[in-house]
């Protein structure tokens, strides 16, 4: 089969394109910076201005959309990118004889808070990213006519790689001290392996319904103290202190930081609601990889370690 894979090389999007290879698929790597994708043809393309995007996709089965924004200086960039650029690549697609089906990997962020969210609950983003999110979400319904496209909706990341999650949970072990911002009380979170999403991202295109959303996980609500926990065992440490921040002191450390940081404050708005977990999938996916399992194999990875 034909993939072409936007964000290719990103934390998710390089784990994609290598089992993609490993699988015999033919991968062409959408790129905006003339990077090379081991493993994968790489054609210029610009998801902001349209460039490159229309031959891009021809010649193509499928296209793994997972080029976004997580982190920007000025919240209308997330909407330029996020939300535009995503329908310029619906239209690109939707132009041609026979539209390749689009996999567009959304975010829980775009479903909003809560416990045990199902695909069919109301969307109620609380973040100019998550409002982004849904808004690519948009686009795709708005082109379901001529393009074939299918929605994912993975919650918290972590794996091998990640540069976001895992160092930050990993700083806070070290340190003994767990950050939870907003009121006390417990938080629940929905986690899912690199490995599992990109199973279930080819799931999606190989059998999704055209027009779905689909929420995946690794099946388990887990509390924030909980993870922290996990990851403190595997590296030999006690299980850190939960420290409650609140939340305008939250949002005062985010101006300090900066946009560009990964902890802003459309992040914090984020961290703010204490529940973020999502119910099983439509989809039929069985994870693979539980958290003691995903973090001991990460860290090793991240240390060096076989």
């Amino acid at each position: 089969m034909r993939y072409l894979v936007t964000g290719a090389t990103g934390f998710i999007g390089a784990h994609l394109v290598a089992r993609l290879a490993e699988h015999g698929h033919h991968v062409t790597a959408l790129v905006r910076n003339g990077r090379h994708v081991p493993r994968a043809r790489t054609v210029q393309g610009d998801l902001v201005t349209g460039a490159g995007l229309a031959a891009a996709v021809e010649d193509t089965d499928h296209v793994i959309h997972l080029a976004g924004l997580t982190k920007t200086r000025t919240p209308q960039h997330y909407a330029e990118v996020n939300t535009e650029g995503t329908r310029r690549l619906c239209t690109a697609i939707a132009a041609l004889p026979q539209p390749p089906r689009l996999v567009y990997c959304s975010s829980l962020a775009a479903s909003g808070p809560g416990r045990l969210r199902h695909e069919d609950d109301p969307p109620h983003p609380v973040s100019a990213y998550g409002r982004s999110k849904l808004g690519g979400e948009h686009a795709l319904h708005d082109d379901a006519d001529r393009v074939p496209g299918v929605i994912v909706r993975p919650p918290i990341v972590y794996g091998p790689g990640d540069r976001e999650f895992l160092p930050r949970l990993v700083k806070a072990v070290r340190a003994g001290l767990l950050p939870a911002v907003g009121g006390r009380g417990p938080r629940h979170y929905s986690l899912i392996h690199v490995d599992d999403l990109c199973q279930a991202l080819l799931l999606a295109a190989d059998s999704g319904t055209p027009g779905a959303t689909y929420h995946v996980s690794d099946g388990t609500e887990h509390l924030w103290q909980d993870i922290g926990a996990a990851a403190a065992a595997i590296i030999g440490r006690r299980p850190p202190r939960l420290v409650h921040i609140p939340a305008p002191l939250a949002m005062a450390m985010a101006r300090g930081l900066g946009r560009t940081s990964i902890l802003n404050q459309d992040k914090i708005t984020e961290l703010v609601h204490p529940d973020w977990t999502c119910a099983r999938s439509r989809l039929p996916f069985s994870p693979r990889i539980q958290l003691h399992e995903g973090l001991k194999s990460a860290l090793r990875h991240r240390n060096g370690t076989p």
